[in-house]
Parts: C-alpha cells; structure tokens; sequence
C-alpha cells in the first residue's frame, strides 16, 4: 500500500536529514496517508486519483496546508520513480486546492497599533520579573525574531552596544534546542537602548545566568499574548503576526527591503518578498498616490 511506502519513506529518507520539530509533522502526514489513501497501492496510483484526494483534502484544510500535504506525498513519489518503485510521473500534474476559507483579522498590527503596544509593553515592562511573556512580546516586536529563537536566548546572546544574537531555536513539541532552520537565520540584530536595558533589568532582577525565558507551550503564550493585546486595546493577532508587525512598520518608515530581510533571517529578499507581499502592494499604492501628486499639472509651477 502506498500507505506503508510513505511511512517507510520518511523513516529511512526524510528523518535522517530534518529537524525534530518537522519529523513531528511528517508523522502527523503519515497518519493522514493511511486515512485518505487508505488501501492504494503505489500501482493503483493515477495524477487522477491523486488529484481527487487533494480535492477532497482540500475541502476540509486551507490552500497552505494542502500544498504542505501534497509536497509531502510529491516528494515520496518523485522517489518512488527515481527507486523503480512506480514506472511513471504520476504527481507532477497534480496541484494543490482549497474551499476551506478562514476568517480572520489581518495578522500584523497597524502602525498606530504598533505604537500603542510597544508603549504599553515599555510602561509593563517592570512586570517582567513575573510575567515573562511581556519581555517576550517587546522582544518579538522590535526584533521581528520568532517565538522559538526568542525562547533560546540566552544571557550571552546580549553581547552590549546595541546587538542581539541569535543563533539557537527552541522547539516545543520536541523540547530541544537546535539550530536554527536556515544558516541565515543566524544573525546580529541591533536593539534599541530601551529594549537592551529591560533585557539587562530583567536578567539582575530574576539573577538569571542563561536562558532568559522558562519554555513554554506555543498554546500557552497564545493566551497570555491575547491578555496582553487586550490591556493594550490593539486587534488581537498571533505571537507570529509581531514579527509581521515588525516587519510592517519598518516597511511603514521606508526601510530598505533588503536590510529588512536579513534582520528577520530571511535568506534573500524574494522571500520577504513573497511573504509580505500584500504589505508591499498596500505601500506600492501609497507611492502611486504620492507620484500622481508629485506629477499633477496643478501641483507644478513652471520653472522660472
């Protein structure tokens, strides 16, 4: 059964070379390839019937999630033929869809909003000491680094003169320490006097001599964050849409996409690109109204 091939592909192809933290997710794709392939054999296997499964996938799970799925089942089948284990391409025709919509507010926080959480989270900071998840949203905030690089810091990673390192992710399904998923997601990013003093407060006060931050479940700080965001009167977001928000309001001030890019560890700029792009366009027509009046008739007078 293709079932088993999977299964078996993923032990002896994918496990030896990936992070725990997506081993984890693979094992969750098996579990569904035993459900929605059920008894199919790797013989049994058409681009046809494939793109029925994802259809019927697709129903149920947003576009992200089924094309995460099919990549999955595509790569185990690319295998499949390049092993002899099936005699033809019977995945490269099939894509990806979705009729599962999810509604929800845009996940990054508005300029103004920017400003009203990070001056309410300055003025809580001092509760730091007992509630560490303030820090933890400041950091996120004007860092744009993820919840599991800011759940590694560790009191070495504040070198002085305004720079954060980071170097090591931290995985809650797991509970390991890793590095991070990508060479360039090492980095040095610069913090603000204010942002190095709450860290430098915070590390005397709790006599911390690593880890700055107890781990805890993503589920957990979901809800804490949403306490937070609720005293600062700003539209609930994920912890990830802070690093949305870090990266929107630099786009906001007229930050360089590229030095963006490599602040938040993207390995180039296509990636930024892509993922905020819907930013990028809110900012293109900004530009286009400033051009338009920039080369309106009404709003030039003629050279003397």
């Amino acid at each position: 059964m293709f079932s088993d091939y999977f299964s078996n592909w993923v032990e002896t192809y994918k496990r030896p070379v990936i992070r725990e933290s997506t081993y984890i997710r693979y094992k969750s794709w098996i579990r569904t390839v035993e459900v929605v392939f059920k008894t199919i054999t790797l013989d049994e296997l058409s681009n046809y019937k494939i793109q029925q499964i994802i259809n019927d996938y697709g129903k149920t799970h947003t576009l992200k999630a089924t094309q995460g799925f099919l990549v999955a089942v595509r790569g185990s089948l690319k295998d499949a033929l390049l092993d002899g284990n099936i005699e033809k391409d019977v995945f490269s025709r099939v894509k990806a869809t979705s009729s599962h919509e999810v509604i929800r507010s845009e996940n990054y926080l508005s300029a103004a909003e920017f400003i009203r959480l990070q001056k309410y989270l300055y003025d809580n900071v001092d509760n730091s000491t007992e509630n560490q998840y303030i820090l933890m949203s400041l950091i996120a905030l004007e860092t744009g680094a993820r919840l599991g690089e800011i759940q590694a810091i560790r009191t070495n990673d504040i070198i002085g003169d305004g720079k954060l390192t980071i170097n090591e992710s931290y995985s809650a399904n797991s509970h390991q320490y890793t590095l991070p998923k990508t060479k360039s997601s090492i980095r040095q990013i610069t913090i603000s006097s204010e942002l190095e003093q709450a860290i430098q407060i915070y590390i005397s006060k709790n006599s911390i001599d690593d880890l700055l931050f107890i781990p805890q479940y993503r589920a957990n700080i979901s809800r804490r964050l949403e306490t937070i965001l609720k005293h600062a009167k700003v539209h609930q977001i994920r912890f990830h849409g802070l690093r949305h928000s870090h990266v929107s309001y630099l786009l906001y001030k007229g930050i360089d996409i590229s030095y963006i890019s490599k602040r938040v560890g993207h390995s180039n700029t296509t990636i930024t690109l892509e993922v905020y792009s819907h930013l990028l366009k809110e900012k293109e027509q900004a530009q286009d109204a400033l051009v338009l009046d920039v080369l309106s008739l009404k709003n030039n007078s003629s050279p003397q």
